[in-house]
C-alpha cells in the first residue's frame, strides 16, 4: 500500500504568480485543509505533518520570476521538507 510519504508531487511553477494565487494553487493541490494559514510557516508545517518526500517545481523560473525572493523562500521551505 502507498501512503502518503510515497507520494511525488509535481508543481507547475506557471500557476504561482502571486502569493495569493500559489497558495491557492498549493492548498488545492496537497489538499490542505480549510484553515490552512496561506503562508510559508503553514506549507512547512502542513508538509511536516503529511510527510511528504518528493517535490518537484517545474517552470520554476517561471515562478521566480512572478515571486522573486518570496519565490526563493518557497524553494526553500520545500527543499527543507525534502531534505529531513
Amino acid at each position: 500500500m502507498i501512503g502518503v510519504k510515497d507520494m511525488k508531487y509535481i508543481l507547475d511553477g506557471k500557476k504561482m504568480v502571486s502569493k495569493e494565487e500559489t497558495h491557492k494553487y498549493l492548498k488545492e493541490t496537497f489538499g490542505f485543509p480549510e484553515h490552512y494559514g496561506n503562508n510559508l510557516d503553514a506549507l512547512h508545517d502542513c508538509l511536516m505533518e503529511r510527510n511528504v518526500m518528493e517535490i518537484e517545481v517545474e517552470h520554476e523560473e517561471k515562478m521566480l520570476a512572478a515571486l522573486g525572493k518570496y519565490g526563493e523562500k518557497l524553494m526553500q521551505v520545500l527543499d527543507d521538507v525534502k531534505n529531513r
